[in-house]
């Protein structure tokens, strides 16, 4: 086997792989064998099939099979050993010539490759970036003791349907075989729809219509126990019998209440309940944070770093990607797509590799371990003993996905220590609301 490389313009290159007989005649005549022993052919013994037959049913198969594993595995190894950087994969050349399997003996395949060009970083040279720290105001607080007061609140019948009441009701239509029987809450309901329900009593029906039902299309799926798919487009009437009518009587605010929630003596009263979710949102909101953070200083790196992607290859590469589905024009808005995600992309790598930020196998197990705790508290589940919850961690990280996504997730936070220590760093104080505005 023989491989050669040839540079082309635009940070492409040529790759030709050149396998004679002789590098995969032993492979296949050994599965040929197995074969013989194995197969089962009418008028014959197991075992006892003639070779020749054996080879003029299976020996093509197996040449292209074995071919194109010592193809790939070449191609790689040469690839790694050279520390030769790529974009996508390689794919086949246009001056690649149809292989005939029956009757060649020996192959060559020519690939081109997309070079990922050296990319030269300096965090030091950055000018002052913007670091938020998103503040909870009081109406969002407020927010989170309401909803609280609501979940642990008590249910009342009431004699009609008022603004606030919830309604229990079953939705009828015969023609889309809609029944089902749901708690409506006035509040998610739009105006009309409301207007519609008001004042009623038990046993009354309603008549009323899907395309003007609910604020957010979505509780429908619910509420009428239709699909996904169903729900959008949906345009029929439906009748609502009442059934019960109720109102809610938030729940007080207190030491019984509270340990009940958050456990006995965490949270004394209403005002250490308040501190409590102010710090909470407040530490949901770094994620948030940090990762506009990390967009900000990529954007100033991008701006004054220049990078010659292979443009012409990636098209290619799309195309032959989507195994011919995106062409021609669709082929270029797809790169135009992608083109900034990309850039990105080799930025963040070349930061990655020249501060050496590594993620250690401790470190996936410790996340790993920080977020099943988490999981298991949100669900009031007991947090299993440490023997348990190694084999639970195990097993996670036995999903590749999964490690991808946990790894990434680590060097995230790297690079936010990076930046924080590195860039000229102004934190800035602002509400959520105020930072979902910002450009």
């Amino acid at each position: 086997m023989q491989l050669t490389k040839k540079d082309l313009k635009n940070s492409t290159s040529q790759l030709s792989i050149a396998i004679e007989e002789k590098d995969y005649a032993e492979k296949v005549a050994q599965k040929l064998k197995e074969y013989r022993r194995n197969v089962d052919m009418p008028g014959f013994r197991k075992g006892k099939v003639p070779m020749d037959l054996i080879k003029k049913k299976y020996k093509t198969a197996l040449v292209v099979d074995e071919v194109n594993k010592q193809l790939q595995e070449s191609i790689n190894t040469y690839l790694t050993e050279n520390k030769i950087g790529i974009l996508g994969y390689p794919i086949p050349s246009k001056k690649q010539k149809e292989i005939d399997w029956e009757n060649e003996h020996d192959f060559e395949f020519v690939y081109e490759l997309g070079l990922a060009p050296e990319v030269e970083v300096n965090l030091e040279d950055l000018k002052a970036i913007k670091s938020y720290k998103i503040t909870a105001d009081k109406k969002m607080i407020d927010k989170e003791v309401d909803r609280i007061k609501e979940q642990y609140g008590s249910f009342n019948d009431i004699k009609t349907v008022k603004k606030a009441a919830f309604v229990l009701g079953t939705f009828s239509n015969e023609e889309e075989d809609i029944v089902s029987q749901t708690t409506v809450r006035m509040d998610d309901l739009t105006e009309d729809a409301q207007k519609l329900l008001l004042r009623k009593k038990k046993g009354d029906e309603v008549q009323m219509h899907t395309k003007n039902l609910f604020k957010d299309p979505h509780t429908m799926i619910h509420a009428l126990n239709i699909s996904h798919d169903k729900v959008h487009g949906l345009e029929v009437p439906v009748m609502l019998k009442v059934e019960g009518v109720f109102e809610m009587k938030p729940a007080e605010i207190n030491k019984e209440l509270l340990d009940k929630v958050f456990g006995e003596g965490k949270i004394e009263n209403e005002a250490g309940l308040h501190k409590f979710i102010k710090e909470d949102l407040e530490k949901q909101f770094e994620q948030s944070s940090d990762n506009r953070l990390l967009n900000d200083v990529t954007d100033k790196l991008l701006s004054k770093t220049k990078i010659a992607l292979p443009e012409d290859f990636l098209k290619s590469w799309i195309e032959v990607d989507s195994k011919g589905e995106i062409t021609g024009e669709k082929a270029v808005d797809e790169y135009e797509k992608a083109e900034k995600g990309l850039k990105y992309q080799l930025v963040e790598e070349a930061i990655i590799k020249k501060h050496k930020l590594q993620v250690s196998y401790d470190e996936l197990v410790n996340l790993t371990k920080d977020l099943v705790k988490y999981q298991m508290l949100q669900y009031g589940q007991s947090i299993p003993e440490d023997e348990q919850m190694n084999e639970i961690v195990d097993n996670i990280l036995k999903n590749n996905e999964e490690v991808k996504k946990l790894t990434d997730q680590l060097i995230k936070k790297k690079l936010v220590k990076l930046y924080k220590e590195v860039v000229p760093v102004k934190e800035t104080k602002i509400t959520y609301d105020k930072f979902l505005d910002l450009k």
